[in-house]
């Protein structure tokens, strides 16, 4: 029996693992940028991204997009991304799978920033603006203190994903907490709602910081490229192989 399951109305997040190579550039990487916090860009702009995020969390830090190219890693990202766009693509326009995945996909890496986040400090619900791609990969994951209920074991530390994509609770929950581990790599639609979770440690403990880096992103199909439309504005439709918008 062949079996498709047909879902074009929601936005699936992507998760994979970060090879070692790539965590450890990453891990490096985050440990030069906040051991000089308080350097500026080379355009002047302070490093300390806090003011633009909704986070909760003292030390934000953004990463120059030069780190990346010199260390050889953008190219990962980027090939990351595409993933992510062919997959949610097919799943958006089933039977158009092979024009989606023939199509150049165009993609541009906005805004990376760290977060060193410490025991108590959180990030309430939010999306990303100005970008339609988002993503998150842990680099530390402290010992934590185990939840105070039994029953709610993954709250303390995790990120929390929501989504009203579906109201059948028979078949769908509109929400999902995973509690993360180093070299999780997580991409997802920058209006998917989400959160993270504060957590405690033991007194004492000298290792306590959860550190992640995320970056946004925008995209466009070669095609709407060379149609003149612009990549991070509302569009019509265009299914692959169309010669205008639906």
């Amino acid at each position: 029996m062949n079996v498709q399951l047909i879902q074009p109305w929601s936005v699936p997040v992507f998760k994979t693992t970060l090879p070692p190579e790539i965590l450890q550039t990453m891990t490096e990487i985050s440990d030069q940028v906040i051991a000089d916090k308080n350097r500026v860009c080379k355009d002047g702009v302070s490093i300390d991204h806090g003011e633009y995020l909704a986070g909760q969390i003292d030390s934000e830090l953004l990463v120059e997009h030069d780190l990346l190219e010199q260390t050889g890693v953008m190219g990962f990202f980027l090939g990351a991304v595409r993933q992510f766009i062919i997959q949610c693509k097919c799943q958006m326009m089933p039977g158009f799978e092979q024009a989606i995945q023939k199509e150049e996909w165009l993609i541009q890496m906005l805004t990376m920033w760290i977060v060193s986040q410490q025991p108590n400090e959180y990030n309430p619900m939010h999306i990303h603006t100005e970008c339609t791609i988002s993503s998150v990969m842990y680099l530390k994951v402290p010992k934590m203190l185990p939840s105070k209920k039994e029953h709610r074991p993954n709250d303390d530390g995790s990120i929390l994903f929501v989504s009203n994509a579906s109201r059948d609770v028979d078949f769908s929950v509109p929400n999902i907490v995973i509690h993360p581990a180093v070299g999780d790599f997580y991409i997802f639609g920058a209006q998917q709602q989400h959160a993270v979770y504060p957590y405690r440690c033991a007194e004492g403990q000298k290792e306590t910081e959860r550190r992640s880096i995320s970056f946004n992103a925008i995209f466009q199909s070669k095609t709407d490229h060379d149609r003149g439309k612009r990549a991070n504005q509302p569009k019509a439709v265009v299914r692959p192989g169309d010669t205008k918008p639906s």
